[in-house]
């Protein structure tokens, strides 16, 4: 008989604030962008899409979702791709950039798989619209906490990490060949 693995979903860190809520209190307006981090036990990428259509909010739900990770010195991207809704895009990250006392390393284990909770907030209104949650494969699970305990352990130097962004973008031309050159390149899953 064959074995079949079996994995018990994840939950949404209960601390984000739900689908229809203000994502930050006394903000009601974003720049368009993208924001990554760890926090809560779970990698958080948000997206700040000025009033997202309904098909793009229905797409983040049900599309399949891939990422990658590139780096270079103390720049690292998280590379996102939503089928039918987003193309390949990235958003730089380096831990130290976050106050210290929200700074929290992954701390899954070899084997484990880390949860990516994505959220679309409207930018020109600050409303959470659409939220997902799926689970990273194992190599991209271990190679972000690699890559974040590396960047802990380094000292960091503000116009280093620009300079690591600029050069990364100066490049390759656009994300899709950032891809090309990425460590790991992966679907998620959920």
């Amino acid at each position: 008989m064959r074995e079949i693995h079996t994995f018990v979903r994840p939950e949404t860190p209960s601390t984000l604030p739900k689908v229809g809520e203000i994502y930050a209190a006394g903000f009601n307006k974003f720049d368009e962008g993208t924001r990554y981090a760890y926090a809560n036990g779970a990698h958080e990428l948000t997206l700040f899409w000025t009033d997202p259509s309904s098909a793009e909010i229905f797409g983040l739900r049900d599309q399949p979702v891939e990422v990658a990770l590139y780096s270079n010195g103390p720049a690292a991207f998280l590379l996102y791709k939503i089928a039918d809704v987003c193309e390949w895009s990235d958003v730089a990250f380096n831990i130290n950039l976050l106050p210290e006392g929200e700074r929290e390393l992954p701390s899954e284990a070899p084997g484990d798989r880390a949860r990516l909770v994505i959220t679309l907030v409207n930018a020109a209104d600050g409303i959470v619209k659409g939220r997902r949650l799926v689970s990273l494969d194992k190599v991209m699970t271990q190679a972000l906490r690699h890559v974040m305990s590396e960047q802990a352990a380094n000292l960091f130097v503000r116009p280093l990490y620009d300079i690591a962004v600029q050069e990364a973008h100066a490049r390759f031309p656009d994300t899709d060949a950032m891809v090309h050159a990425a460590e790991v390149v992966e679907p998620t899953l959920g």
